[in-house]
């Protein structure tokens, strides 16, 4: 016989583009062991995850919905405009001047409008993984984050329509429009905390687990791969948040890390990949939940 030992178990997802399909294989594996979530939160993609497994509160239909979703003409279309080109020692000489012209593009179009994904775009992505459902037909409670650029407050969401929420929280700077909601301008959640924890807070958990999905940080080449500005820019922001996620953790009872490397966040062909190493992370942490949320006798 198990009895409860915590009454609420909170399970917070964390954002990292497509790092975050590991959390399904997470999922998956606290459902294979009868572990309980009494709530769930999640900031981008991990909001996302979050929210279908609370609407469907089935890993398969997750998995399913996603994986059509990701051979979608409307995400394949999308993915393509969100490429940027990375460094390749082994380019020749022709290619890497011609994928500096395309990087240069990118950067020029990005300085003409607020996101390289339309506003309409982004609604249709987010109507097709979740449909018109509102908080209100979930059948776990969930709540995602997002963060209002005018005020720099983070917003709550736990109520109204689901789509709303989503597009909020998953508003990644530059790559997806701002949400204009309510007199604010909303952005991806991920810009306060990668890992959900002080969202996580406000439902009052009894135990807590959290799901980091995000990059390691490198050892970089300073020739290959710090060539102007804006890469000493992005470099000393991973720094910056790796230290952050050090602090966020520490407050977490119990955090599910899966050794995903250092995969770029729009690595979505490595589906498979995130799926297994989220399922394997989150299994050998089973025996430290059980002991910690049951009194077995």
């Amino acid at each position: 016989m198990r009895l409860r030992r915590k009454k609420r178990v909170v399970l917070a997802l964390g954002a990292g583009g497509s790092r975050g399909i590991a959390h399904i294989g997470v999922l998956r594996a606290l459902k294979e062991s009868d572990i309980p979530l009494d709530y769930i939160v999640g900031i981008s993609f991990g909001a996302i995850i979050g929210a279908m497994y609370s609407l469907y509160l089935d890993v398969d239909e997750v998995q399913r919905r996603l994986e059509d979703y990701m051979h979608s003409p409307l995400f394949q279309e999308t993915k393509r405009e969100m490429e940027v080109p990375e460094p390749d020692k082994s380019l020749t000489f022709f290619e890497k001047i011609q994928a500096t012209i395309k990087q240069g593009y990118f950067y020029t179009r990005a300085l003409r409008r607020r996101s390289v994904v339309t506003p309409e775009t982004f609604v249709l992505h987010m109507k097709e993984l979740v449909g018109d459902h509102t908080f209100a037909d979930l059948k776990i409670p969930f709540k995602c984050m997002s963060v209002d650029l005018i005020t720099g407050n983070p917003i709550i969401f736990n109520e109204g329509d689901l789509c709303t929420a989503l597009q909020a929280s998953c508003a990644t700077p530059g790559f997806f429009p701002p949400l204009k909601y309510r007199g604010m301008l909303l952005v991806d959640g991920g810009v306060a905390e990668m890992i959900p924890n002080y969202m996580a807070k406000t439902c009052k958990p009894d135990y807590l687990i959290g799901v980091d999905v995000t990059r390691n940080i490198d050892v970089v080449d300073e020739e290959q791969d710090i060539h102007h500005s804006l890469d000493v820019v992005f470099r000393s922001y991973d720094i910056t948040r790796e230290y952050m996620d050090v602090y966020v953790t520490r407050d977490i009872d119990c955090v599910i890390r899966p050794d995903i490397g250092s995969y770029n966040w729009t690595n979505f062909e490595c589906f498979d990949l995130f799926l297994e190493k989220g399922h394997l992370a989150a299994s050998q942490k089973i025996s430290e939940l059980k002991k910690s949320i049951f009194w077995l006798s």
